[in-house]
């Protein structure tokens, strides 16, 4: 019944996040497994945690088959093998956070509800976020950019909004579970924190500096086996410049990620006679190579044409994707399961933004605006972000959805608005506050005009980035600690 219940838990979290939205179930969903941890042994805990993430992970990242099999030629036996492993991987982060939380049995299970297992949660998020190169998908906080605490996003990020909400979390059992006076001292601390991100509402740390840029987004929904046919590569630069040719008014024109699919040194003279002379200015991804001596390096990059050509070059690259860790132990096994292998380099890590339109935007390609942190640099010498994608590798499945909150979530956090611009959708225009003015649907042709308002300023949180939360955390598990091994025994 309680393994049930687990996997119960780790489904209802999937649906507070897009294109679902029902944030209400995170809380219920955490709810279900604070309760079934409060009395376990911790290795019981480990175990209820693990198959809520098998639960979570295994709803939620079910798209990975798509990229492996439909799109990345991965026979389906080891698509759905490796998708597998991918999980029960990944699924290791909520079970540690229930065997850590059930070594301080001893603290009062008020604290352990609303302070001890929300810190441990958000703490495992963030350590998922970046080790072994990161996996950022699912984290709590997203589910609320369309409350009251998204307004907190600015201030410490996505895992303050989810610490808050996780504490929300922990004092629903408590107050169920354990009902004293403490407990409604627990509640109202919570109500408290979403009452501080109610009045925050109206509070900017930025502020609007210059004209709006009028942009334009083409999303020309190009098949996969149409843009690396090289037969097909010059018709889908056709198609791209017909469609840029009546955005005249635009001061910016934007294409997705890998748009052009050649060399930027490989276009042709007709290609940089439109675009020279076409009035807007043009940011569009295309492949970078350069050599140095015998050594060849490729890059996934954005080009930037103004009067010169300004370049961004991806620097997370998707493992297994855009390259090959420990080739000397994967490289076998993708020669024998016929798996096509890239070989990109890594961008530097703190590079400068683009300059388009007069402005200076920080720049991202595909997955890269999931990482809360590593944006910063760039968004603190810009007044609005950009990001390319290529999001047919997910299919018609959550990921685009569960990508473009993530997108959102980055605006809120910086106060910035986003361009962003997918081959098969959802192109879009995001404002400051996250709020979406305008997108494509996916899977069609279409062209998208709107302006975006650069900003000026920085938020707590693009200054100080997750540094003020995991303060807070190790203060707390400092305290009970302290509590449990020092206090206790006086």
């Amino acid at each position: 019944m309680k393994i049930a219940l687990a996997a119960l838990a780790g489904g209802l979290h999937v649906l507070a996040f897009a294109p679902f939205y029902w944030w209400p179930l995170s809380i219920i969903s955490l709810s279900l497994l604070f309760y079934l941890w409060l009395d376990a042994s911790p290795r019981t805990a480990l175990f209820h945690g693990y198959v809520y993430g098998l639960a979570m992970f295994g709803f939620g990242v079910s798209w990975m088959y798509i990229s492996l099999h439909t799109y990345g030629n991965m026979p389906a036996w080891a698509a759905t093998s490796s998708v597998g492993l991918g999980v029960a991987y990944i699924s290791i982060f909520p079970a540690l956070c229930g065997l850590l939380q059930g070594f301080l049995k001893g603290v009062d299970p008020r604290l352990r509800l609303c302070l001890l297992m929300p810190s441990v949660w958000i703490l495992s998020e963030w350590i998922r976020g970046w080790f072994l190169t990161g996996f950022p998908w699912l984290s709590m906080g997203y589910a609320y950019l369309e409350t009251p605490l998204s307004n907190l996003a600015p201030l410490g990020g996505v895992y303050f909004v989810g610490l808050v909400s996780a504490m929300s979390a922990g004092a629903l059992v408590a107050l169920v579970r354990l009902f004293s006076g403490k407990s409604v001292v627990s509640v109202i601390g919570v109500a408290i924190l979403w009452g501080i991100g109610w009045a925050l509402n109206t509070t900017t740390w930025t502020s609007q500096e210059g004209e709006p840029v009028r942009v334009g987004i083409v999303q020309n929904n190009v098949s996969i086996q149409a843009k690396w046919n090289q037969d097909e590569s010059q018709q889908i630069i056709e198609d791209y410049i017909t469609a840029s040719e009546d955005l005249l008014e635009q001061d910016l024109i934007v294409w997705p990620e890998a748009a052009v699919p050649d060399y930027l040194d490989n276009l042709n003279t007709s290609f940089w006679r439109f675009v020279e002379h076409h009035p807007a200015d043009f940011v569009f991804g295309v492949l970078f190579r350069e050599q140095s001596g015998d050594a060849k390096t490729y890059h996934n990059s954005v080009a930037s044409v103004t009067d010169r050509i300004h370049l961004y070059h991806k620097h997370h690259l998707v493992p297994f994707g855009e390259y090959f860790p420990a080739q000397w132990l994967f490289r076998p096994l993708l020669n024998m399961l016929d798996m096509p292998m890239a070989s990109f380099t890594a961008g530097r890590a703190n590079q400068y933004p683009l300059t388009a339109a007069d402005n200076f935007f920080a720049v991202s390609i595909c997955y890269e605006d999931a990482f809360p942190d590593e944006g910063r640099f760039q968004i603190k010498r810009s007044g609005l972000m950009l990001n390319v994608s290529e999001d047919i590798w997910f299919g018609n499945s959550l990921a685009p959805h569960q990508r473009l909150q993530m997108a959102r979530f980055r605006a809120r956090e910086s106060e910035r608005g986003m361009i962003r611009a997918s081959n098969t959708g959802l192109s879009s225009i995001i404002n400051w506050k996250g709020g979406v003015d305008s997108y494509a649907p996916q899977f069609q042709r279409a062209v998208i005009k709107g302006q975006a308002q650069p900003r000026s300023g920085i938020t707590p949180y693009i200054a100080y980035g997750d540094t003020p939360v995991l303060i807070l955390i190790s203060v707390i598990l400092g305290m009970l600690l302290l509590r449990k091994f020092v206090i206790r025994k006086q």
